[in-house]
């Protein structure tokens, strides 16, 4: 007896892959990864790449290089994908300026984007909740984002809530920052930042309605 043949369910492949490479191993991964559970978005994949013990801005692009290098020889890397790199700034620009700037041309060089914090990630759910446009060291602004989230620690989770209904606002803040720096002619990763982490969460969001 011939086999019915009936209307094949589309297979859904893999699209736009994303690999980000965090220096911190708890903060940024804990982030991007509840926002991948969040979006339940089958046809995208984030790969977190660890760092691996050394969290300097060199290691981290040279970790995202190697892992989409591995994914080339494997084919799972097509023309499309994205490698970021994030890391902080401050401290990095301090003790080791020479590593700081080889990084970042390195990354530029070899197509990795940089989504760079000054003066640390939490700066960027502290403005989820306020504007802040001055110079700011690390301490200050976990101190200032206690003022929101009193039991903060870098293990907890802030994705989706409380941080997803305010990242339109974060994004707008994060815009003003950049142009003030633009206005006063400063250097893109000048204190305080978000360059180009905006962008990178905007991109991600969007693939929920894409």
């Amino acid at each position: 007896m011939p086999r019915k043949l009936g209307r094949q369910r589309p297979s859904k492949k893999i699209g736009q892959k994303v690999l980000i490479a965090c220096e911190g191993s708890k903060t940024e991964p804990g982030y991007f990864e509840s926002i991948r559970k969040e979006l339940r978005l089958t046809t995208l994949q984030i790969i977190l790449v660890p760092h691996r013990g050394k969290t300097d801005p060199r290691s981290v692009i040279d970790t995202a290089i190697e892992k989409r290098q591995e994914m080339r020889r494997e084919k799972s890397w097509t023309q499309g994908d994205k490698a970021w790199a994030i890391f902080d700034g401050d401290e990095h620009i301090e003790q080791n300026y020479e590593n700081w700037k080889g990084a970042i041309d390195r990354a530029t060089s070899q197509n990795v984007h940089l989504a760079i914090t000054n003066p640390c990630f939490e700066f960027w759910y502290l403005i989820h909740f306020r504007d802040h446009f001055s110079q700011i060291n690390r301490d200050r602004v976990i101190a200032l984002l206690k003022d929101y989230i009193p039991d903060y620690e870098k293990s907890i989770c802030l994705y989706p809530k409380p941080l997803k209904d305010l990242t339109t606002q974060a994004i707008q803040r994060a815009e003003r920052i950049a142009e003030q720096i633009q206005r006063d002619a400063l250097d893109e990763y000048s204190n305080p930042c978000c360059s180009r982490l905006p962008n990178l969460v905007q991109s991600l969001l969007n693939l929920k309605s894409s």
